[in-house]
């Protein structure tokens, strides 16, 4: 990402007045590039991390579903999936803005179908996990491009010079929201992979948020907020409040991002850290190579320059009148 622009970002994720549990993660982090220094005549320590300037933004939310501690289990496989292959085997990492961006299409709807697989594999092994799925919408930005994937009801705004819009559709049944059309996991045969593409431009904002918002805020509301507050972290509180107002029924997840002219030139600056011997997610292996080419869908939407990749759109798979309930999946749901 160019040093001329300034990320600002929050994310919060909040139990609401009804649920014991709260089964939705979320992340938001900035990416490099690093090397760690094995022996060197500069006046470097040897195992010492070096890394560059911030080149790109993650902002992820899901909300998992199956009750008791499956429907967290699934968020959390699912957006550690994504971050282990993201750190060790995805090469679409930071792409030329004018490049060809097939191969990156193909290889996050791949991703998403792994972490499908992945889900449903543990959810198979382990009985008490059975059913077990969550949504999965995550912004990639490597500016001035953000790459939206996107399956379930979680949803993606961007405000833009004082206008929201929707980017992601609800994967639901028509008239029956609470129905599930589309999810990682949850006994489903594959997931629909949702894919868009936005050209950013300066002081846009990006709101991801769990269904748990939009159950008792309306987007009037969300576009006011976001207009009268220029902190994302007080975005996602005054946010977070309304749900709780509005009857809380739901765990309410939230992350904001803002992109803002930077005044300061970093030029490009290395950043000297210590390694850790700490390991997370080691549970999660190599997937089998696999590579699929698929058709690739345009559609623009409006003034934002939005692309959509998608083999399978979230309206055929919602005509098809089956659908993973989210509070049969999960007693404690209730009506979504």
């Amino acid at each position: 990402m160019s040093n001329e622009f300034q990320f600002e970002s929050a994310g919060i994720s909040d139990l609401g007045l009804v649920r014991t549990e709260n089964e939705d993660q979320f992340l938001v982090a900035e990416l490099t590039r690093c090397m760690q220094s094995v022996s060197s005549s500069l006046p470097l320590q040897a195992g010492r991390q070096l890394t560059g300037g911030v080149l790109g933004q993650l902002l992820i939310v899901a909300d998992g579903m199956g009750g008791h501690r499956a429907g967290a289990d699934a968020s959390r496989v699912a957006v550690e999936y994504f971050v282990a292959s993201i750190l060790n085997r995805l090469g679409w990492l930071f792409p030329k803005v004018d490049a060809d961006e097939t191969a990156l299409i193909e290889d996050l709807k791949l991703v998403m179908r792994q972490s499908d697989r992945e889900i449903e594999r543990l959810s198979q092994e382990k009985p008490e996990l059975k059913g077990m799925g969550t949504t999965f919408t995550m912004a990639y930005v490597v500016w001035p491009r953000m790459y939206i994937v996107h399956a379930g009801d979680s949803r993606c705004y961007l405000l833009r010079r004082g206008e929201l819009q929707v980017l992601t559709r609800d994967h639901t049944l028509y008239q029956r929201p609470n129905i599930l059309t589309n999810a990682l996991g949850a006994g489903s045969q594959g997931v629909h992979v949702e894919i868009r593409t936005v050209q950013l431009e300066e002081g846009d904002s990006v709101l991801l948020c769990s269904d748990g918002l939009n159950k008792h805020v309306d987007d009037k509301l969300i576009q006011q907020t976001m207009l009268e507050n220029t902190d994302p972290r007080a975005v996602c509180r005054s946010l977070i409040d309304h749900a709780n107002k509005g009857g809380g029924s739901d765990n309410t997840t939230l992350v904001v991002g803002r992109w803002g002219k930077s005044s300061e030139d970093e030029g490009m600056p290395i950043f000297e850290s210590l390694p850790s011997d700490r390991t997370l997610f080691c549970e999660i292996a190599f997937p089998p190579e696999e590579t699929e080419t698929a058709d690739i869908e345009t559609l623009h939407l409006s003034s934002f320059d939005l692309r959509e990749f998608s083999v399978e759109s979230a309206e055929t798979a919602s005509n098809e009148g089956e659908g993973t309930p989210k509070d049969e999946k999960n007693p404690e749901k209730g009506e979504q």
